[in-house]
């Protein structure tokens, strides 16, 4: 897959995430069909295979078997009607399967195989675990285990109900089973077949930044209350220039977004807020010992408003960028633990949401630690999405950003599962451009200030003064396997939106009435970006004459379109500069910009494609008198192995080449979105090409995609 490329009378070269990409993707390709990548290390599995007693297992157990180079569908087929059953890929060339050792030694009288060594040990194992030792015995930790049937997932709990007299259940859906376990018995679990990778059940929490006592306090212009002081800029909508889409007619007709988070308002269609009324298809409640789907957090509700609100209550001045689209209200809040009670199986929200309509769904949290990893939760969204290509996913990147080097520029590498997962639409926080209300101090006087944001520029600097800036809390990247996350931005401070009315409901940045409420964090950035993809999939609906375009083609358009903040907040060249060229894994392609997806005209074509199999291309040509040629490429990639070093399952590339043959982009084995942004170009004729690399789990041996491309 091509890293972006950016020309402007030449070639502008990009480092940081770039460089760090060509490096991965060169050290895996370098050992193609000879090492097995995980989480944990390489192993070079003939030298494993050395060591194996050679008498054959007669059950069936589970195998890492590594082809000597790519696995067709062939391939797939004969191992299948042997009998073996194929649940996984691992980088490079190989599958996890069960089988016997007598079935791998048959197929491997084809000479495809190099070697196969047992899936067990600490290939199973999260690198989030505590290491395990003598000290193990007695400690215990939430555990999420990943079987790869339901079946398997039976019989692995009762095996550690027989070993571990102190386990508690915490929940078992189909293959996944959550548990509190003595963590002396995960050497156990690394030994038993069936199990796919065993992890920590991390503590999701809701995204939005939270204040410490002191950072609010009464010397700051209060906001009248009465929206005689509002400028337009308070909802997030106005710099994301959502005003442009609802002049075209575009305002989420016909669109349904489903939400799952703390829940909505009183949780009862019939006396839901105002701002609400009529919006709400449906509503569920997954929070642990809750009735209903209400918000006695205020967290959803916000979100909400800002998805679809109506703005019934301010007289249509606080209202959501997609607010004639309906919604389906999940809520997680649980009033006994006080926080969400997120399901360990995603699909019960998911499923659910796909049933009754919708199309996009958006979550504003995930874990706050153990960041970059790919793992369980992140490789659910990704087969979900796998499975249902017209489902567009977004998660909110996290909100820890920190300056720990004091270089005064934010970290990478600080995204949370399941915002890691490689379709879902992860979404930073850019600055709103508010003056007055929610938190106006410096950064510098907020307490948490000289622990994690202690230098300069970032020190001096206020929270929503800049709209071409980043927020300081909000997550970088890239991934731990060199991913690019997030993928785009949006206003995420000072974000003024619905309030709850249950009794109790937090105020997060400060109340404007009774009615709406401010608040800042990926939390508030992400339901915006849903928005804005609801009135994107609605316009290809209607303007582009996709009758049900494919979450990737959203996603592209999005990142099409995206306003590139670059060099950010602080000026350019100096060692502080904020943001590189995009893409990168600050803003990702950059902010949300509805003008731009609504000024899409004929110099744009949109290809949504059932897929491009290995080795082979799919052009489309451009006859250009001179100018520029911005192309987008997203897809919906199979599901990862949270095992393995790489997350990338198929690869495919998007390449240019100019009317001298001169060839642009190419070469990224490690992301499933890329661009070629090329300037300044001779007249003559382009050829766009979208290459089959290697597609080891395709669908029927190809790999859908979506194709976004302007020339002018």
């Amino acid at each position: 897959m091509a890293q972006g490329t950016k020309l402007q009378s030449g070639i502008r070269s990009r480092i940081s995430v770039a460089t760090l990409v060509a490096v991965l993707a060169l050290a895996f390709e370098s050992q193609a069909g000879t090492v097995l990548h995980f989480q944990n290390g390489s192993v070079d599995p003939t030298q494993v295979r050395t060591n194996m007693s050679s008498v054959f297992a007669v059950s069936a157990q589970d195998y890492v078997l590594q082809f000597h180079s790519s696995i067709t569908e062939s391939d797939k087929a004969a191992l299948t009607d042997m009998g073996v059953q194929i649940f996984r890929y691992i980088p490079d060339d190989a599958l996890i399967v069960r089988a016997t050792e007598r079935q791998l030694s048959q197929f491997a009288a084809t000479g495809k195989v190099n070697a196969w060594i047992p899936f067990q040990g600490t290939m199973k194992l999260s690198p989030s675990l505590p290491t395990l030792s003598v000290f193990s015995v007695g400690r215990m930790e939430n555990i999420l285990v990943a079987a790869f049937t339901n079946e398997d997932a039976k019989n692995i709990l009762q095996a550690l109900k027989n070993r571990d007299s102190e386990l508690q259940v915490l929940d078992q859906t189909d293959r996944f089973v959550a548990v509190r376990m003595d963590m002396a018995f995960v050497s156990n679990l690394m030994s038993m077949k069936g199990v796919e990778f065993i992890q920590k059940l991390e503590k999701m929490e809701s995204l939005n930044f939270r204040l410490q006592d002191g950072d609010m306090d009464t010397s700051e212009v209060a906001p009248k209350g009465d929206y005689s002081d509002l400028n337009g800029f308070e909802a997030g909508t106005k710099v994301m220039n959502f005003e442009s889409m609802w002049a075209k007619g575009y305002h989420g007709e016909g669109q349904i977004v489903s939400m799952a988070d703390t829940g909505l308002d009183s949780g009862v269609a019939d006396s839901i807020s105002p701002d609400f009324t009529g919006a709400v298809k449906s509503g569920y409640s997954f929070g642990a010992g809750a009735k209903t789907w209400s918000d006695p957090m205020g967290h959803g509700t916000h979100v909400a408003g800002s998805v679809l609100g109506r703005g019934t209550s301010s007289g249509g001045a606080l209202k959501g960028g997609a607010y004639a689209a309906e919604m389906v209200a999940q809520g997680m809040w649980s009033t006994i633990i006080d926080n969400l009670t997120v399901p360990p199986k995603l699909n019960k929200l998911f499923d659910a949401a796909y049933n009754d309509g919708a199309r996009i769904h958006t979550n504003s949290w995930g874990a706050a630690r153990n960041f970059g990893v790919y793992d369980s939760m992140a490789q659910q969204v990704d087969d979900f999405m796998w499975n249902h290509p017209d489902f567009l996913i977004l998660f909110a990147a996290g909100n820890s950003g920190v300056d720990m080097d004091r270089d005064g520029r934010i970290d990478p590498n600080s995204v949370g599962s399941p915002g890691t997962a490689k379709s879902a639409l992860t979404v930073g926080a850019s600055e709103n451009l508010l003056a007055i209300g929610g938190i106006q101090k410096k950064i510098s006087e907020l307490k948490t200030a000289k622990d994690v944001w202690p230098a300069e520029p970032i020190w001096s600097s206020k929270i929503s003064d800049e709209p071409n800036g980043m927020a300081m809390f909000s997550s970088r990247g890239p991934t731990t396997d060199g991913r690019r996350k997030p993928e785009i931005v949006a206003p995420g401070t000072n974000i003024l939106s619905a309030r709850s009315h249950v009794p109790g409901a937090e105020v997060m940045w400060g109340a404007y009435n009774d009615d709406y409420v401010y608040a800042g964090g990926t939390s508030m950035a992400t339901p915006l970006t849903a928005g804005a993809a609801a009135l994107t999939r609605q316009f290809l609906m209607q303007k582009k004459n996709q009758a049900n375009p494919s979450a990737a083609l959203i996603k592209a358009t999005l990142l099409h379109t995206a306003f590139d903040m670059f060099p950010g907040q602080y000026g350019q060249g100096s060692a502080t500069q904020e943001l590189q060229l995009r893409p990168n894994s600050d803003e990702g392609y950059g902010r949300v910009d509805m003008k731009a997806v609504s000024e899409l005209g004929n110099a744009t074509r949109f290809v949504d494609s059932e897929g491009v199999a290995e080795g082979q291309s799919e052009d489309q040509t451009v006859q250009m008198k001179s100018g520029t040629l911005l192309a987008n490429l997203v897809y919906t990639d199979a599901p990862g192995t949270p095992s393995a070093g790489a997350a990338l399952v198929n690869n495919i590339d998007l390449i240019v080449t100019g009317p001298d043959g001169k060839v642009y982009g190419g070469g990224d084995s490690i992301n499933n979105n890329e661009v070629v942004e090329l300037s300044g170009l001779k007249a003559g004729r382009y050829t766009i090409s979208v290459k089959g690399i290697k597609i080891p789990m395709g669908k029927a041996g190809k790999q859908p995609y979506a194709l976004v491309y302007t020339s002018r």
